[in-house]
């Protein structure tokens, strides 16, 4: 009997290990997608992510232009509680971490996946030559949300 107690006890306690922390490895999950996404040569679409997964994760971004076709594809690496700014050009406004480089872009989408789903993301179209980021905050769609978060 204490055998057939020691293996439930186990099994329970096994049963509430902490998960393990999610990392670069990970599968990528589908985290937003933005539509509205604009590239004209004066504006610009900055895209902020913020990862407080507890691990460095990879965050993919996908953009594609209004009738489907890719322009780019890129995965950067974020640290834990890191911000990365991302854009489809350089903006005076904002120090970009990364390019997108995706060329004239109207009526564009970008999905953005992660590692994680404990990645934060939002998205504007700025005027790309003001030290003022004057412009629009986009929609973006959450696809699977961290439980129990509302955005």
């Amino acid at each position: 009997m204490k055998t057939f107690q020691w293996l439930v006890l186990s099994a329970f306690m096994m049963g509430m290990a902490a998960p393990a922390s999610a990392g670069v490895t990970d599968p990528e999950v589908l985290i937003y997608r933005v539509p509205g996404v604009l590239d004209n040569g004066g504006v610009a679409t900055v895209f902020h992510c913020t990862n407080f997964s507890g691990a460095n994760e990879r965050i993919r971004f996908v953009s594609r232009n209004n009738g489907g076709g890719l322009t780019t594809n890129v995965a950067p690496t974020i640290a834990h509680l890191q911000t990365i700014t991302v854009s489809t050009r350089d903006t005076v406004a904002y120090e970009e971490d990364l390019g997108l480089a995706t060329g004239v872009l109207v009526q564009g989408t970008t999905a953005i996946a992660a590692t994680s789903i404990n990645v934060i993301c939002t998205a504007m179209t700025i005027d790309a030559s003001t030290t003022v980021p004057i412009g629009v905050a986009l929609r973006a769609i959450r696809f699977s949300p961290v439980p129990g978060s509302q955005e």
